[in-house]
């Protein structure tokens, strides 16, 4: 903790290890560009001619003299970084800086070219005229080369954010117009230099997740000084032990204040989160950014004035200011209180429900949206008077729409403590029953604030209470909740996933008369067992739900859910289809809601465990018979792959670095792990149950693999029966992470990658993965709708 401001100290201290959610962020920027770069150096190879094309021609208007500066020029200035910055750092003693620098310059070329050996990744286009013939013969053509560009984005991306803003703008500026060089210098078309920044831009960013950076920080006498300056006297300023980083705590005429500080870097991580919103939510009131963090604090500043002006009780600001190398200061009054969120029940009363109403309907007669009120932000003080705090994301001047939010907020937030009820005619006391209608379409949960989302799931009553009761109370009809989600997380994977298929599958399609030709020449006598293969998975799973779940299970009623849910999963997230149907019907069965879990885990954790088991086995198996030998031939070599898992762990351990993601393995992965082992434990009491959980499992995996087996003979193709299981295997694993229904699109390319590469032609392959997928995937949803429909007809789902 910082001393006292009464004995001297320095106004900065150094961290060397600073780094937050902005940092993977870079990283992540990075890794897209990487991608967008492979995409250049692979399928879009005439795109990327295309451009280099463009770019030369447009240059040729630019008088031969002004392009001789500027090549000479830029080729100057990349030796005089490459040269003096080490000094000047060497000089001002930065040697951590140095060596991150060099390790930057090392690695950056090091990933480029591991990237570069990927099958597909080529280096250059077609052939290009260049500019290599109006310039003098003593100037370097074909300049910089790839690695060069590579090896400057890591030593940019690993050293730049200790930099001032026009620093940073310099540095990437010359990176760009190292790429702009490099394809105006080539004599054919470069495919490869986008991939060149990624790679580089990869390898220092993650080099500052991991290691984290250099930076200044404001201390307590830093703080005191500047609020000395301006104006405001402040003694005993400390750093808030429980608070984020840059609050402080200091003693002032008026009482205790409070101070936040906010920099470039804490600047930077709030506007992610907001432009996170921003980009994910619609009509949220995200979309005013301020853009610097002196004009985010100053508009904090002036909704506490307004407010205050209006008779909200919000905090008394007493200061607005700067530290000398730019931090801006706010200090308000400190409000001794405690938040809603953390009073009693019995403390929780109406009148104090009410009171928070008063005073956001004052903060709402000032057109000042508060965006964030969870009840943490509202605090009841000694005499009882609420107040609200928190106004960082406040937006003044802010239309009803957004203004509604707010009521949403404190609803749901109150609600979640003493149920709907009460929250309601808390509300109904003050505001009136038009501003409740605004906000019903508004309490969608997953735009609410984080604790009130929390608080709301672990009520009893849930947001469908709340909103039946505004309903209730007011007299409109349930309204349609607004979709305020521009996309989900799992809308991404999805495109993804289709983009990875139509990589893999539209070069096939190309020759689709020929896997026409290939259908048509079925042997129909391989159709019946192909048939028998998928009718086999869901014996099998019924076999795992009857011998994970306590008590006797009829296995054709389980074979029967286990067929509905192949019509479930068409609509469903992957996955949660069929567990939510096994959970629902052991219910119907009288199972208690518990046990109905514990049995679907159990049956779930055996089916993964046995997959891993059994792809490990015939990956040994096929590579002791040598049944997939061309396809080890055609791997990269063993310094590759070592190099590509060594990043791999390196971006692993980077984000295990993160506290954030820490505490999403600690809370919810390892929970889950415990939770699934429990449920096996119970299984592993009955022989017979143990006997029956796995054979069924077994059978799962093992009848889609014959299933394709069968159905690549069908296509009078010979294989190895080993390799084909084995790709089977693969392709379950790639379902179950795939985010589209059955793992559409990414099943098909995997399958289809894999049966090439076992030396079968592109067209049979292609018309035995679609009669697979049809046998196991399509056909079953007809039979799996009836199966729904008349179990849940007869009270069995």
């Amino acid at each position: 903790m910082d001393a006292d401001v009464d004995l001297p100290a320095p106004h900065y201290r150094d961290v060397n290890h600073r780094r937050s959610r902005a940092d993977a962020r870079t990283a992540g920027v990075f890794l897209a560009i990487v991608l967008i770069g492979l995409s250049f150096a692979t399928v879009a190879a005439e795109t990327m001619t295309g451009i280099s094309e463009d770019t030369q021609n447009g240059i040729e208007r630019v008088p031969r003299a002004l392009l001789l500066v500027i090549l000479v020029l830029v080729q100057v200035t990349y030796l005089a970084v490459l040269l003096v910055t080490p000094v000047v750092l060497l000089f001002r003693r930065r040697f951590n800086l140095i060596a991150r620098g060099a390790a930057a310059l090392l690695l950056g070329p090091l990933l480029f070219r591991l990237l570069s050996l990927i099958p597909g990744v080529r280096a250059s286009g077609d052939a290009l005229s260049g500019i290599s013939d109006r310039l003098p013969d003593a100037v370097t053509v074909e300049w910089p080369s790839t690695g060069a560009v590579a090896a400057c984005a890591a030593l940019a991306a690993a050293t730049a954010q200790g930099l001032s803003r026009p620093w940073q703008r310099a540095v990437w500026g010359f990176l760009a117009a190292l790429g702009l060089l490099r394809v105006l210098t080539a004599t054919s078309a470069p495919l490869d230099v986008v991939l060149a920044i990624g790679a580089g831009g990869l390898v220092g960013s993650a080099m500052v997740l991991l290691l984290g950076r250099r930076a200044s920080v404001l201390t307590a006498a830093g703080v005191s000084a500047a609020l000395r300056q301006s104006g405001l006297a402040t003694s005993a300023v400390r750093r808030d032990p429980d608070a984020p980083p840059g609050r402080y705590e200091a003693s002032a005429p008026t009482g205790p204040i409070d101070v936040k500080v906010l920099d470039e870097h804490d600047w930077r991580t709030a506007r992610l989160d907001q432009t996170y919103r921003w980009l994910r939510w619609r009509d949220v009131g995200d979309d005013a950014l301020a853009p610097t963090p002196s004009q985010a604090v100053a508009v904090e500043a002036m909704s506490g004035l307004l407010a205050a002006s209006r008779g909200v009780h919000v905090p008394a600001v007493r200061a607005v200011t700067q530290a000398p190398h730019g931090e801006s200061i706010l200090a308000v009054d400190r409000i001794e209180g405690r938040p809603l969120a953390d009073l009693p029940p019995d403390e929780l009363t109406d009148d104090v429900l009410r009171r928070a109403w008063q005073e956001l309907a004052l903060l709402r007669t000032a057109r000042i949206a508060h965006r964030h009120l969870d009840l943490g932000r509202v605090l009841v003080d000694p005499e009882g008077r609420i107040w609200i705090t928190g106004l960082d994301r406040s937006l003044p001047g802010a239309g009803d729409r957004i203004l509604a939010w707010d009521v949403a907020e404190l609803l749901a937030g109150t609600s979640a403590r003493v149920g709907p009820e009460r929250a309601v005619a808390a509300a109904r006391g003050v505001v009136t029953d038009d501003d409740l209608v605004a906000a019903l379409p508004r309490l969608v949960p997953s735009a609410l604030s984080a604790p009130t989302r929390v608080a709301l799931k672990d009520a009893p009553s849930g947001a469908p209470e709340l909103v039946d009761e505004v309903c209730r109370v007011t007299g409109v009809e349930e309204p349609q909740l607004e979709k305020v989600e521009r996309f989900k997380p799992r809308t991404l994977l999805t495109a993804a996933a289709l983009g990875l298929a139509v990589y893999f599958l539209a070069p096939q399609l190309t020759d689709l008369p020929s896997t026409i030709t290939a259908l048509g020449g079925v042997n129909w006598a391989w159709v019946p067992v192909i048939v028998l293969a998928s009718v086999a998975t869901y014996v099998g799973a019924a076999l795992g739900l009857a011998g994970g779940t306590p008590g006797r299970i009829p296995v054709p009623e389980a074979a029967g859910v286990a067929l509905a849910s192949s019509f479930v999963a068409t609509f469903a997230p992957p996955g949660v289809g069929q567990v939510g149907l096994n959970i629902r019907y052991l219910q119907k069965r009288g199972l208690p809601t518990p046990v109905a879990v514990s049995a679907s885990a159990a049956k779930e954790t055996a089916v993964l465990t046995v997959h891993l088991l059994l792809l490990v086995a015939f990956a040994i198996l096929a590579g002791s018979t040598g049944a997939i030998s061309g396809e080890l031939s055609r791997l990269p070599p063993a310094g590759v792959i070592g190099a590509f898992v060594g990043v791999a762990l390196v971006l692993v351990g980077a984000s295990v670095a993160l506290p954030r993601v820490r505490r999403v393995v600690r809370e919810r992965v390892l929970p889950s792990l415990r939770a699934s082992a429990d449920a096996m434990r119970e299984v592993f009491s009955d022989p017979v149950k143990i006997v029956t959980l796995f054979l069924g499992v077994a059978l799962l995996p093992l009848g889609y693999a014959l299933c394709l087996y069968f159905s690549v003979r069908a296509l009078g193709q010979e294989t190895s029966f080993v390799a084909v299981v084995l790709v089977s295997l693969t392709a379950g694993t790639v379902a179950a992470a795939a985010p589209t229904p059955g793992g559409i699109g990414a099943v098909e390319a995997v399958l289809l990658a894999s049966l090439t590469g076992l030396g079968i032609a592109s067209a049979p392959a292609l018309a035995a993965v679609l009669l697979y997928r049809l046998a196991t995937f399509w056909l079953p949803i007809a039979p799996g709708a009836w199966a729904f429909r008349s179990m849940t007809a007869r009270g069995v789902l």
